[in-house]
């Protein structure tokens, strides 16, 4: 049921998104296939720019998820450059539950590696990120690829229980994790014997990391009407600047909080609410910034 509520879904936006065109495409051979992905780099690469890789949901595609997630707005004013890979069978290999058999995570280290070595992209300062079936990849990246990758990002995708899953990370992890708390697909409180809980994933991390200490904060509702506020969640630890950051969008749905193109669809029983007083892509490249992958040599 979950699949074809998300097909339904890619089919929904495909309107909004069918003319939109990346701003380059390319293509690396991994395992025997052709493996597309997109980037858009900002104006000055003159000197070495930060990376985020930004993986869009299951039944949906990379273009989908460059157009609705708004990233290079936020992403180029700061310097840095976007790639928007293709997930084969329009998903991302999780261990579990998916049509997806690839070996996604060796796509993305090859990724990585071609990309340094044809671009100026600064491999101190990659980050990934992604939505839905593309966050909970990104819990994937974290345990198996965490010496290429300085921090991760998830919206609206939870920790997977992977019992094949390999996750001895001997280094601390930052983390962002964006969710709505009656996203209907990806549910905050956990699918039992599927995915952990938001708050029990991003505290798998924060124990990980050791980080003892938590404060919570409300963010003012300035946008009463759209139903939806915003706990903001930080875990630390003192002499560290490692965060674990868990912005909980109380009624939010199953959305790309914050994404202009969602307001189209807020209020439809297909993805649920949105929020206005804080924006995804703009939380992902602030928080992604303050770290270097040399922070944790």
């Amino acid at each position: 049921m979950r699949k074809v509520f998300l097909v339904f879904i890619s089919f929904f936006l495909l309107g909004i998104t069918e003319n939109i065109i990346a701003t380059k495409k390319d293509i690396i051979n991994f395992d025997g296939k052709k493996r597309e992905y997109y980037f858009s780099f900002p104006k000055n690469t003159s000197k070495p720019f930060p990376l985020i890789i930004n993986f869009h949901g299951f039944s949906s595609h990379a273009i989908e998820q460059q157009k609705f997630s708004e990233m290079d707005n936020y992403a180029h004013q700061n310097g840095v450059g976007v790639i928007y890979p293709e997930g084969i069978k329009k998903s991302w290999n999780i261990g579990k539950g998916m049509m997806n058999d690839e070996n996604d995570i060796g796509f993305v280290n090859a990724l990585i590696d071609s990309v340094t070595s044809k671009y100026n992209i600064d491999s101190d300062r990659i980050y990934v990120c992604g939505f839905s079936n593309g966050g909970e990849f990104s819990y994937e990246l974290m345990c198996e690829l965490s010496n290429k990758i300085a921090a991760f990002g998830s919206v609206g995708g939870n920790f997977i229980i992977n019992e094949n899953r390999s996750c001895n990370v001997n280094r601390e992890i930052p983390l962002i994790h964006i969710h709505g708390t009656k996203d209907r697909l990806e549910k905050y409180n956990g699918y039992d014997g599927y995915y952990l809980s938001t708050i029990g994933s991003v505290e798998f991390w924060a124990k990980h990391n050791q980080l003892d200490k938590m404060i919570v904060e409300n963010i003012e509702d300035i946008y009463k009407k759209d139903g939806t506020s915003v706990e903001k969640y930080t875990f630390f630890k003192d002499k560290s600047n490692t965060k674990v950051i868990h912005l909980k969008v109380v009624n939010g749905g199953h959305v790309w909080i914050g994404s202009s193109i969602f307001d189209l669809f807020s209020q439809k029983l297909l993805f649920g609410k949105n929020n206005h007083e804080i924006n995804s892509s703009k939380e992902l490249v602030d928080f992604f910034l303050k770290y270097k992958l040399s922070d944790f040599n």
